[in-house]
């Protein structure tokens, strides 16, 4: 993880990656109320019951056909079964994308079905980037377009117009890439808010620019934001210095402790640098252990399945150091909490996994790992 590579022009992050990337994000309650059976769904979901949230949300569905918020869980759920199983990937995708167009057909002015409709439109896009399709660019076409009737309706949604910037300014002209766009949308950004605008300016920044002195000069007047203080944190991981990214990473968590997940991002760190050089894996793992067992005894106390996932790793990494008894005891911990959790190698996020009628505005990178 090289400084040239920080923004990883033209370098696809691996579609396990993606896939868990394009749900991470930060939470904010909504006034949305939500029916019972629809919350007792996502109690079955997140406690590791996914397959009989499916069963219960296609019968209610089936007799309360214009209720979006059921759609859209039943979207989530749909996806989150499908991510257990990669072979399944595909047709849970498409099943998905089925389920929240009905959601934003019955609630059309519901910002947030639509913005989620535009991160499953967003996977078809990345998959057809992996596979070379040369329907790429009609994928790009539709999630751009979705996302510019989400601003329409909300022009908060700055992850969205984020994610525009990082694939018009990141890809090559051939693969989608538009430079003109990038900067328009940045722009936008940059008036709109002083730290959307920062994330924007940087992912169209040159490979050699100086990425420390840009996010300090933006906490030395925003010095108690998470968001820069992360970025800073996020350069500094980059350019190979774990202690300094770490020491950020750990401000960020400590002004806002729901960014405890950037302790699986620390772990994930070794274990990006083990998975370039195999031969470190054994001196790196009790590094990787130590971020993971952090983020498992931090609070807010992760949820069923992003324990399951932190196990399902943990048994990978103590399988191939040879610790076998240890591994299977992990991945028994892992199936008990959650049989339907993630084997990819990126870190779940939180916009499939949160309440109903919770708001994810999420933030990820899908050009770079972190």
């Amino acid at each position: 993880m090289k400084k040239g590579n920080f923004n990883q022009k033209f370098n696809l992050v691996p579609m396990g990656i993606f896939f868990a990337l394009i749900f991470a994000g930060i939470t904010s309650c909504t006034g949305q109320k939500t029916n019972d059976r629809v919350y007792e769904a996502y109690e079955l979901r997140i406690n590791g019951h996914a397959d009989s949230a499916q069963v219960l949300l296609q019968q209610f569905t089936n007799e309360n056909p214009e209720n979006a918020l059921a759609w859209y869980e039943l979207c989530r759920t749909t996806q989150q079964i499908g991510m257990s199983n990669p072979r399944e990937i595909k047709e849970s995708l498409d099943d998905a994308l089925k389920y929240i167009n009905l959601a934003v057909e019955n609630d059309p002015a519901n910002a947030w079905f639509l913005s989620y409709k535009g991160g499953i439109e967003t996977l078809y896009f990345y998959m057809a980037l992996q596979m070379g399709s040369e329907n790429a660019g009609e994928y790009l076409d539709k999630f751009e377009s979705t996302y510019n009737s989400v601003f329409q309706l909300d022009p908060s949604y700055y992850e969205n117009k984020l994610t525009l910037v990082e694939f018009f300014g990141g890809l090559p002209a051939e693969m989608g890439g538009d430079p003109e766009k990038a900067e328009k949308y940045a722009g936008e950004l940059e008036v709109a808010d002083v730290i959307a605008g920062a994330k924007a300016r940087e992912l169209l920044m040159s490979e050699d620019a100086d990425y420390v002195a840009f996010w300090e000069g933006i906490i030395d007047t925003n010095p108690e934001n998470a968001d820069a203080i992360q970025a800073l944190g996020r350069v500094y991981l980059f350019e190979e210095n774990f202690d300094k990214g770490s020491e950020y990473y750990q401000k960020a968590i400590d002004l806002d402790p729901s960014k405890n997940a950037l302790y699986l991002d620390l772990g994930r760190y070794h274990l990006m640098v083990a998975m370039q050089n195999p031969a470190l894996l054994d001196s790196v793992a009790p590094l990787i252990d130590e971020q993971f067992q952090k983020y498992l005894n931090s609070t807010p106390e992760p949820i069923k399945p992003m324990k399951a996932w932190v196990y399902r790793k943990l048994a990978t990494i103590n399988k191939r150091t040879g610790n076998t008894e240890l591994g299977e005891k992990y991945i028994n911990m892992a199936n008990e909490l959650d049989p339907f959790h993630t084997p990819k190698t990126g870190t779940p996020g939180k916009a499939i996994y949160s309440p109903p009628d919770v708001i994810v505005h999420e933030q990820g990178y899908y050009l770079s790992p972190f």
